[in-house]
C-alpha cells in the first residue's frame, strides 16, 4: 500500500502523518482576508518544507472564518485536509447561514476533504435539537481531539485570553499546557528566552476580529511555545531548534515507514479482523503497529548481528595473538590481528552511520506505545490518558533518535473515545489478547533468560575450577608436562595457551552480554510480568466495567514507563549521557 493510499482514505484519521490543527475566530475582519491568506500560506510552506516523506495534513473544524480560510489555502497548496465536525452534520449546519452555509457545504462535500463527524456525547444522545450548552459539550470534544492529535497548532487569534469553553483561547491554552496538566498556563511577556525544555508549540497568526478591530497585525507569524511543565508559555519570533530536531526525527522515521525496509519480516497483529470490535480506528492502529514492529525487528537483527560480530572479532583477535605469543611467532597472525581490527572499525562506522541500535530501541518503544494505545482505544480507557506525559516523566524523549516519539504517538489518537463504550465481551477480549497474553509472554521470556543465565554460571564455575586445576598442575607437574607433547608443542605450552584463551573468550562473552543489556532485560521482563499478572488478578476480582477500565489505564502507564526506562538505560550503554557531551 502506498503512502497516499494509506493516508488519504476517509475511513480513519489515524495515520502516519504530520497534522497541523487549526483554531481561530469566526468573525475575522473581511478586509484582512487577503493578508491572512498570505500569512497562512507562509506558515504552511515553512512547516511543509521540513518533510519530504512525511505527509502533511491540515485538520480543521471547518467553522466560519479562520477554519474555512485555512482549509481553502491548504487545498490551494495541494495539502491533505481533514474536516472534523464537532457534531453530526445535520446539527452542525445550524451554526451557519447564508453564504457561510453554502461555503461550508461546498468544502464538506469536496472530494479533496476527508470529513469526520464527532458523535453526540452520551448526555446528548437521542436528541433532535441541541441547546447552546449541549453544543459547548460538542465543541469541547473537538478541542479535545485537536489538542491530542495536532503536531503543531495554527491559531488565528487576537491575543485575548477569554473564559469561553471550547473557544480559540481555550484551545490554545489547553494545547500548550499539555492537556491533562495545567489548564490555564501563564502567558509570559514576548521574548526569545529559551526554555531549557519546551513543551508544545503553536503558530500564532495575529488577527483582528469584528468585535476587536483595533488589534495590530504583524507581517510575520509568531510562535507560542510552552515550557515542559505546561505552566507557562511565551511568544517567540523563531521556531526553537528543539522542535526542528523533533520533526527531523519524525521525517527520518517516515522515510523508513514508507520504504520496503524489513517489509518481508513476519509480524503478528494485535487482533485479527473482526476481533475487539474491528473499528476503522483500531484497524489503523493495528496497521501502524505491524509496520513499526517490522522496523524494530529489522534494526534489532542488524544491531544484534553487529554486536555478535564484534564478539567474534574480539575472540578471534585474542586467539591469533595468543597463537603468535605462545605457539608460533609468525607474521601472518599479526596480519590477521590487524585485519580483524580494521574490519571491526569499519563495522563500527557503518553502525554509527545507520543508527541500528538507536532505531531498534526507538522503533520498539513506538511499537509498544501503539500496542498500549490500541488496547486503550478498544477498552474505552484512553480518555484522559496521555502517552506524551509518560514520555515526559521518563525523559525518554530527551535522547537522540527518541525525540520524535511524542509526535509519532499523536498519530494514534482517535477522533473521540465517546463511541467506544466497552461491552463485557470486548473487555474480556482485551484481557485475553493483551493482559493474559503479555503476562504469559513475559513469564516465558523470563524463564528462558534465567535458564540461559544459569548455564553461563555453570560454564564460569567450570572455567574457574579448570583454571585453578591448571595452575596447580603447572606447579606440581611442569617438568613432566615439558617432556610430553602434542603436535610439536609441549603439554605445558598447550595448557598455558588454553588457560589464556578460555578466560579471554569468557570475558568477551561477558562483554557481549553486557552490550546486550541482559541484566536490564531480565529486570524489565520481571517488572512487566509482575504488572500484567497483578492486572490479570485485579480484572478477575472486579465486577464493573469502570473498575476494569481503571485497571487497563493504570497498566498502560506502568507498562509504557517500563519500556521507556529500559530503552533509556539500554541506550546509555552505547552513548554518553546528555551532560557528558
Amino acid at each position: 500500500m502506498t503512502r497516499s493510499e494509506e493516508n488519504t482514505g476517509a475511513s480513519s484519521v489515524i495515520a502516519c502523518e504530520f497534522v497541523i490543527g487549526v483554531t481561530g475566530h469566526r468573525d475575522l475582519v473581511e478586509a484582512d482576508h487577503h493578508k491572512l491568506r498570505d500569512d497562512i500560506a507562509k506558515a504552511l510552506e515553512k512547516i511543509a518544507a521540513n518533510f519530504d516523506h512525511l505527509p502533511v495534513r491540515l485538520v480543521t473544524g471547518l467553522a466560519e472564518g479562520a477554519d474555512t480560510l485555512a482549509a481553502e489555502v491548504a487545498l490551494e497548496m495541494g495539502l491533505h485536509v481533514s474536516a472534523v465536525l464537532p457534531m453530526p452534520r445535520k446539527f452542525y449546519e445550524q451554526d451557519f447561514e447564508g453564504a457561510a452555509l453554502t461555503r461550508f457545504k461546498e468544502l464538506a462535500d469536496d472530494e479533496r476533504v476527508d470529513c469526520f463527524e464527532i458523535p453526540l456525547a452520551e448526555e446528548n444522545e437521542g436528541r433532535d435539537q441541541l441547546s447552546s450548552e449541549d453544543r459547548v459539550v460538542q465543541y469541547e470534544m473537538l478541542m479535545d481531539f485537536l489538542t491530542r492529535r495536532s503536531n503543531v497548532l495554527m491559531a488565528l487569534w487576537d491575543g485575548l485570553m477569554l473564559e469561553q469553553k471550547g473557544g480559540t483561547s481555550d484551545v490554545i491554552s489547553t494545547y500548550l499546557s499539555g492537556r491533562a496538566r495545567y489548564q490555564n498556563p501563564v502567558f509570559l511577556p514576548s521574548g526569545d528566552i529559551q526554555f531549557e525544555d519546551c513543551g508544545e508549540i503553536a503558530i500564532w497568526i495575529k488577527t483582528r476580529r469584528v468585535q476587536n478591530p483595533d488589534h495590530i497585525l504583524t507581517d510575520v507569524p509568531a510562535y507560542l511555545v510552552s515550557d515542559a511543565s505546561g505552566s507557562s508559555f511565551q511568544e517567540m519570533s523563531d521556531c526553537p531548534q528543539g522542535f526542528l530536531n523533533r520533526w527531523a526525527g519524525f521525517e527520518a522515521f517516515a522515510q523508513d515507514r514508507f520504504s520496503d525496509i524489513s517489509a518481508d519480516l513476519p509480524v503478528w497483529p494485535l487482533a485479527e479482523d473482526g476481533e475487539l470490535g474491528g473499528s476503522a480506528q483500531a484497524k489503523a492502529i493495528n496497521r501502524e503497529f505491524l509496520r513499526a514492529d517490522q522496523l524494530a525487528m529489522g534494526n534489532q537483527k542488524n544491531s544484534d548481528g553487529l554486536f555478535m560480530a564484534f564478539g567474534f572479532i574480539a575472540g578471534a583477535m585474542g586467539l591469533f595473538f595468543l597463537v603468535y605469543a605462545k605457539l608460533a611467532a609468525l607474521e601472518i597472525f599479526l596480519v590477521l590481528y590487524v585485519a580483524l581490527f580494521l574490519v571491526g572499525y569499519i563495522l563500527f562506522r557503518i553502525s554509527a552511520a545507520r543508527h541500528w541500535l538507536g532505531k531498534h530501541l526507538s522503533y520498539r518503544a513506538l511499537a509498544e506505545t501503539m500496542r498500549v494505545q490500541f488496547f486503550l482505544l478498544v477498552s474505552g480507557a484512553g480518555a484522559g490518558f496521555s502517552v506524551r506525559r509518560v514520555m515526559s516523566l521518563t525523559s525518554v524523549d530527551r535522547f537522540q533518535h527518541f525525540e520524535w516519539l511524542p509526535d509519532a504517538a499523536r498519530c494514534m489518537e482517535p477522533v473521540t473515545y465517546e463511541d467506544h463504550k466497552p461491552s463485557p465481551e470486548r473487555m474480556q477480549a482485551v484481557h485475553d489478547h493483551w493482559i493474559d497474553d503479555q503476562s504469559q509472554y513475559f513469564a516465558k521470556k523470563l524463564h528462558q533468560l534465567h535458564d540461559r543465565h544459569k548455564r553461563l554460571e555453570v560454564i564460569k564455575a567450570a572455567l574457574l575450577l579448570g583454571s585453578v586445576a591448571g595452575a596447580v598442575a603447572l606447579i606440581l607437574f611442569k617438568y613432566e608436562m615439558k617432556k610430553s607433547g602434542f603436535v610439536g608443542f609441549s603439554v605445558k605450552t598447550w595448557l598455558v595457551f588454553l588457560m589464556g584463551l578460555l578466560p579471554l573468550w569468557l570475558a568477551v562473552w561477558e562483554l557481549y552480554q553486557g552490550k546486550m543489556a541482559m541484566r536490564e532485560l531480565i529486570w524489565q521482563y520481571a517488572n512487566q510480568r509482575r504488572y500484567f499478572t497483578a492486572a490479570k488478578d485485579q480484572m478477575a476480582a472486579c465486577t464493573t466495567q469502570e473498575a476494569k477500565q481503571r485497571i487497563v489505564s493504570d497498566l498502560a502507564e506502568r507498562a509504557l514507563a517500563e519500556i521507556y526506562l529500559w530503552s533509556a538505560h539500554r541506550y546509555h550503554r552505547e552513548h554518553e549521557p546528555p551532560a557528558a557531551g
